[in-house]
């Protein structure tokens, strides 16, 4: 075999090295570089024919594995020599984040190698992706998005693991990409900030206007017997209801709100003992922008705050300025207390009471000796209830109402799993609507009702 012909094959076994390269898997092993599983199964096949070769005495054949090997040889050393530093390089974006919340933003890469290779992206964080997820490097620079929603106990600085194959899939370099510097902010830190922000543009319903930073809610004037407060007029204001005393005193139109007894009111039951630091910026966070949504919609409420440990406060309905003040207190009452650990399944009070009456009407004996059993885990459903201190703190909450409510349940259903359900059908069935914050959902704080 002359050495001639083997340089046809070596252009065919370029071209077929790249398309080769674009299906290999890029698996991450540490940072370095490293033949590729290709490179290996060249290098041992360039070497069995050689020594056959050498074997038989077939020269022409061992001087054309040594044209090929060269060629291998001077594009290792090629890429050797570009990937002596990482391949690519990323923009640092500095970006500051609510806990919890999705950002989507763009990073630039910087191709360092000048090698038209592949690069995978892989992440460390079930919240952090990178989208695309692999690309080639066949430009200068390039961009991907990178989506993310971090915790509150997540790192501040996020780096992705790259990894680079040459464009002929025989060496790759493992290497830390570093994107994101991030600056966390926590959700509770954020709400105190809306609620604060709120209360200093806004002003006591006793004495001065109500004015919101938000736009003016739409809900008419009250309209009652019982005075509520005074706030700025908005268009379709009657006249009759104009404060002229204030309007004169803060040269702005001002008109007077009464309460109506029928206006839906609401309760806050808010469970203060929760199990780790997440939980607990959650919980603040949605007790705070509740309490702050009730006092942009103008609804009095009263709230029922307890513990693992016993009822820590409760009140009578509130406007909403007071209620908030007071929420924004108990949001700093939020303590880490509780084991994480839960191994059974809240009951469906609902579908218990349901079986208990179908197995009564049947009659049957074994029917009745069934309905036996699910009316003792009733009863002592019930005996758990009233001694947890959910049910004492609702108790007294309703008891100083005295009216149907809407009834705003925050907790991490922890201690309280069984009472609270307990306490939602006996509740829907005196008349009032049950509603359970999905700690989960944060950017809606009134997400389910209990059916």
């Amino acid at each position: 075999m002359s050495p001639a012909a083997a340089l046809p094959v070596i252009s065919l076994l370029d071209h077929s090295l790249r398309q080769f390269a674009l299906s290999q898997e890029l698996i991450p092993a540490g940072e370095g570089r490293r033949p590729s599983r290709l490179f290996l199964m060249l290098a041992l096949s360039l070497l069995t024919v050689g020594l056959v070769a050498l074997a038989l005495g077939s020269w022409g054949l061992l001087i054309s594995c040594a044209v090929v090997a060269g060629y291998l040889a001077a594009i290792a050393v090629l890429v050797l020599r570009r990937t002596s530093v990482p391949p690519a390089h990323a923009d640092v974006v500095s970006c500051r984040v609510l806990a919890g919340d999705l950002t989507r933003i763009p990073v630039k890469l910087a191709n360092h190698s000048r090698l038209a290779g592949q690069l995978s992206l892989a992440s460390s964080y079930p919240w952090f992706h990178l989208i695309p997820a692999r690309l080639v490097m066949d430009k200068e620079t390039l961009e991907v998005e990178a989506s993310f929603a971090p915790p509150l106990a997540g790192p501040t600085r996020m780096a992705a693991w790259a990894s680079f194959l040459d464009p002929w899939g025989l060496l790759q370099v493992d290497f830390s990409l570093e994107m994101l510097e991030l600056f966390v902010i926590p959700r509770a830190r954020y709400a105190e900030w809306l609620a604060r922000r709120y209360l200093e543009v806004s002003r006591s319903g006793g004495q001065e206007a109500m004015a919101s930073a938000t736009p003016a809610s739409p809900r008419a004037s009250r309209k009652g017997m019982e005075f509520y407060g005074l706030r700025l007029y908005q268009p379709g204001d009657s006249a009759k209801v104009i404060d002229w005393k204030h309007t004169l005193k803060l040269r702005q139109v001002i008109v007077k709100e009464f309460l109506d007894t029928g206006v839906e009111a609401a309760v806050l039951a808010v469970n203060l003992s929760v199990t780790d630091e997440e939980e607990r910026d959650k919980l603040a966070y949605s007790l705070i922008t509740t309490a702050l949504t009730l006092a942009r919609e103008n609804i009095p409420s009263a709230l029922a705050a307890y513990s693992h440990q016993g009822v820590v406060a409760t009140t009578p309905l509130l406007d909403p300025r007071r209620a908030l003040l007071k929420a924004l207190g108990l949001a700093r009452e939020i303590r880490v207390s509780l084991s994480p650990l839960r191994y059974l399944e809240v009951p469906n009070v609902t579908r218990l009471r349901g079986n208990l009456s179908r197995l009564r009407q049947s009659g049957e004996e074994a029917a009745t000796r069934l309905a036996e059993l699910l009316q003792m885990e009733h009863t002592a459903l019930n005996k758990a209830a009233q001694g947890n201190p959910a049910t004492k703190a609702l108790s007294a909450a309703l008891s100083l109402v005295k009216r149907k409510v809407n009834v705003v349940i925050l907790s991490g259903h922890n201690h309280d799993a069984e009472a609270l359900a307990f306490n939602a059908y006996t509740l829907k069935e005196r008349g009032h609507k049950v509603i359970q914050v999905e700690l989960e959902n944060q950017r809606r704080p009134l997400a389910r009702a209990v059916q």
